[in-house]
């Protein structure tokens, strides 16, 4: 991980909680898989569209998320 950057442990927590794979929440975010788990680890932040668009598909808020 990148100095200065957090991992986004919240939508890894939401995603098992709704028993989603990254695959699944992934496709109906409309990412790859490989960018949501670089958001998990806090490699990249997602832009705000995505973040409105993963905290819909998780039934929660975005700062749930962060």
């Amino acid at each position: 991980m990148k100095e200065g950057r957090r991992p986004m442990l919240n939508l890894k927590v939401m995603r098992i909680k709704c028993g989603m794979t990254q695959v699944e929440l992934a496709k109906v975010v409309g990412i790859s898989q490989n960018a949501l788990s670089l958001y998990e680890i806090g490699e990249r932040r997602p832009r705000r569209d995505i973040l409105s668009k993963l905290a819909d598909a998780l039934g929660c808020e975005v700062k749930d998320l962060l």
